[in-house]
Formats: structure tokens, sequence, C-alpha cells
């Protein structure tokens, strides 16, 4: 049996405060074509699955971890028996670890670590799986934790190169480990103060850079502009508060960092092929048709 997942319409990534969702699947059922907007992390623990994403069919074996990206389209294919491991991160929790949304925008579409054969599978397995214990545990306090093994989860696939092998080979130049770390410090400057009047200056300042150089520099390792990525924060944070419905779509310019509501309006459009009223009635339309989870 296929279950139906609405095709280019990102499913809810987070239902609670945790900022993240974690299954274990059992279901033999296969998902239809389908996206996330947020991390998704996939672990075999027992038999495979297929995963078809970015025109090509992915066979998993058992014990196999594969990262999926945000925003690829991609389905499931699922034994008759067998067991996963489905973890799904709202970007809002990833943004929030120091350092990684680097890692985020440099990470291919879709990661794979095949069981025991790559130096950073064991690590991360174990990291999933002690992240997993403590999801399922419900204690107190257990917020802190899932972020350290979040983190470390995360750290492990940037330590390991897993990027494009563009931006693989970037970063294994003589040189240029201290451009992505200049990089890192911006982006985590711009995601505490995209709300605020962000200059170009104020930015390059913080990564220690005259502004010219770092336009060149994060252009170089972000494939976006500076602007393109404040702007993608911005409409991000947009986003989660068109989702009160209460909230007047001025108040959601004003609230995400935007200037006026003209270039709100404009951005977002850019961003999401949609404008701001647009984006808030369709997600209402698919909360009351059930498909995806009122916030």
């Amino acid at each position: 049996m296929i279950r139906k997942a609405e095709k280019l319409h990102k499913e809810p990534v987070a239902e609670e405060a945790l900022g993240m969702r974690l299954y274990h699947n059992r279901e033999c059922e296969s998902y239809a074509e389908h996206w996330h907007a947020g991390l998704e992390i996939i672990m075999t623990v027992k038999n495979g699955c297929v995963i078809t994403a970015e025109g090509g069919c992915l066979e998993m074996e058992e014990g196999d971890i594969v990262i999926i990206n945000s925003g690829i389209l991609h389905e499931l294919e699922m034994p008759p028996s067998g067991e996963r491991l489905i973890l799904q991160v709202d970007l809002s929790f990833l943004y929030n670890l120091k350092g990684m949304e680097f890692v985020l925008f440099l990470l291919q579409p879709l990661t794979r670590l095949p069981a025991g054969t790559v130096p950073a599978y064991r690590k991360v397995r174990e990291r999933l799986e002690r992240l997993a214990e403590e999801y399922d545990s419900g204690e107190v306090f257990r917020e802190s934790l899932l972020g350290a093994y979040m983190t470390e989860i995360l750290a492990e696939i940037g330590r390991g190169g897993y990027f494009s092998s563009e931006l693989a080979q970037q970063f294994s130049r003589s040189g240029k480990q201290s451009y992505m770390r200049a990089v890192m410090k911006a982006c985590s400057y711009i995601n505490r103060h995209y709300r605020e009047n962000l200059t170009l200056e104020d930015v390059a300042n913080s990564s220690g850079f005259s502004k010219y150089h770092f336009t060149r520099v994060f252009k170089q390792y972000m494939n976006m502009t500076y602007y393109e990525y404040l702007n993608f924060r911005r409409v991000q944070r947009a986003e989660e508060l068109l989702c009160d419905q209460e909230m007047s779509v001025t108040d959601v310019a004003m609230n995400s960092g935007f200037s006026s509501l003209s270039t709100f309006n404009r951005t977002f459009k850019t961003v999401k092929s949609c404008s701001p009223t647009d984006y808030r009635k369709r997600r209402k339309e698919l909360e009351i048709q059930g498909i995806i989870k009122k916030k």
C-alpha cells in the first residue's frame, strides 16, 4: 500500500516544542513523493528500503543511514517487513545550533552513510541511537541533550566533508578552512540579528573581512549572496508567523525583519513563488483537509 503525501507541500516536521519528531517505523506502507521543510534522517534498523530522489534510486541496506536535505522531493518504498528509525528535525531547531547552518547549506541533497564503511558512520549511528533513547525517555531537560546529540551528528557529517564534490574540493584546499570558519561566523551573526536593520558592513565586520572581500567569499562558499541568505532567514521566520491566523501580514513583515510591507511581499514571492496571503490561505486549506496539522 502506498500512503499519499501531498506533492510539493511540506509535511509538519515538529508537532511539539522539542523541534523534532522521531518514529520507530515498522509499517510496510510506502510513501508517495513528498518533501519536508526540515532535515530528515533515516536509519534502516532491520532490512532495507528504497528511496527515490533527485532522479535516482537509492537501495538502502540494513544499517545504512541517509540524510535527506530540506526541500528534496523523495519517495519511500518499504519492504514487507522491517524497521526504520526516522528522525525529522525542524529548521528553526537546527538554526539554533551554533555553527550548524553552514553544514546544512553545504549538505548534498542526499547523504548516504553505508553501514560500517565510512569513518563517520560509527559516531553518527551511536549519537543517533542515544538521541532516540533520550527522545523516548520523556525525561525533563531532554531538550538540551537532544540538541547536543544533533549538534554532534551534524558536526561529524561536516568533518567528514559530505558536501557536493565542488565544495568538498574547496574545503580540502590549503587555507580554505579559515574562510569557511569566517562564513560560518557570519551566518551565525545573521541568524541572531536578521530581524534588525542589518547592513553588509555589520556582517562583514563580524567575519573580520572587508565588505568587498566578504561578499566574494560568502558567495563562493554559500552559493548565494549575503542578501539572498538574509532574505531566506527572514522569509523562514515569516512562514512560522503566518501560521498564526490572528497576526496581520503587516505585523508578520515587521516581526521578520522587513522594513516595509511592499518589500516583504516582493521578497516572499521571490523565495516561495506565492504571496504571503496565498501561502497562509493554502496552509489553512491543508489544515482543514488534515494534510498538515495546525501549529
